[in-house]
């Protein structure tokens, strides 16, 4: 009786095993065969955007999905369909395998034309493949590239004279010119230098390539902070897409401390004519007395003789 019961465990552990054996191996068949896929995982510029004229090297990371099937014969093809963006070499490469759960790394050279419009470019990321047993896939990715005009700003008259005395105000004016070809907008400058109050910001605003604004600012030479002291002057702007450039520049310079001098009072001189002037007038003098005696002795003359003729 124990043989038989034994006998019969046996038989209902070996069936009652069976399904599950059996949906363990259809999983892994279905796994087995299922079509193995390549995707971009990732891709990008080494120089962010391209700028029209120049070159930038793309690199695109795709990947095997599939962890247990490899894929082989690989074609890739990468296009442009508005033409603006050239490919430097072949746009087509050959790849032998990429192995189950395995990684491609593919690296283009692009040159944007001259006359390459700015905006988003879509690129076309064309794969074709085989799995193990030569059946053939395909898929496509599109990849954006941005083009751009670079954007630039240059800028003069950032410094400080190089003493000012307590309690002066002095005024620095930058000049703020757009060097690129993009448009800029909300260039400022801001000072912040230990000493010198009343920097602040100063705006700029707009500005179209090639144009130029001044901005200035009255800095005022505060008591507390005597000796030399230095600060800095920044210089931030914005591109056609709102990213924000930052340049600055270091300046220096040496607060005194103002001194009063006393005022001084001045004498009363005598005023007083020189000797000269006083011999002058007296001839002046004499000369006019002697011609007045003269001349009335000559009239008494002249009318004694117009009595006798009458």
């Amino acid at each position: 009786m124990k043989r038989l019961c034994s006998i019969l465990f046996c038989l209902l552990f070996l069936f009652a095993g069976r399904p599950a054996a059996q949906a363990t191996a259809t999983e892994a068949t279905a796994v087995d065969r299922s079509a193995p896929r390549l995707m971009v995982t990732e891709y990008g510029l080494d120089t962010g955007v391209l700028t029209p004229g120049e070159a930038g090297k793309l690199t695109v990371t795709m990947k095997n999905t599939n962890n247990r099937r490899a894929i082989f014969n690989l074609k890739l093809m990468l296009s442009d369909d508005s033409g603006d963006l050239i490919q430097n070499g072949m746009n087509t490469r050959f790849i032998n395998a990429v192995y189950a759960g395995g990684t491609y790394t593919l690296e283009a050279e692009l040159t944007a034309r001259h006359s390459a419009a700015v905006g988003r470019h879509s690129l076309t990321l064309t794969t074709e493949y085989e799995d193990g047993e030569f059946q053939s896939y395909s898929s496509s990715d599109t990849l954006y590239v941005d083009v751009r005009q670079p954007a630039d700003l240059s800028f003069s008259g950032a410094e400080l004279p190089a003493k000012i005395v307590e309690g002066d105000t002095v005024t620095v004016t930058l000049t703020l010119m757009n060097t690129g070809k993009a448009q800029l907008s909300n260039c400022k400058a801001d000072f912040d230098i230990k000493g010198l109050l009343g920097g602040g910001t100063a705006f700029g605003g707009d500005l179209a390539p090639g144009e130029s604004k001044t901005v200035s600012a009255n800095l005022r030479a505060e008591s507390e902070q005597l000796g030399a002291t230095k600060g800095k002057i920044t210089v931030t702007y914005e591109d056609e897409y709102g990213e924000i450039y930052v340049k600055t520049a270091d300046v220096s310079t040496a607060i005194e401390k103002k001194v009063e001098v006393a005022a001084t009072p001045v004498e009363e001189q005598k005023k007083t004519l020189p000797w000269w002037l006083y011999g002058s007038a007296g001839i002046l003098l004499g000369g006019g007395a002697a011609f007045g005696v003269t001349y009335g002795v000559f009239a008494a003359k002249q009318r004694k003789q117009d009595e006798l003729r009458l």
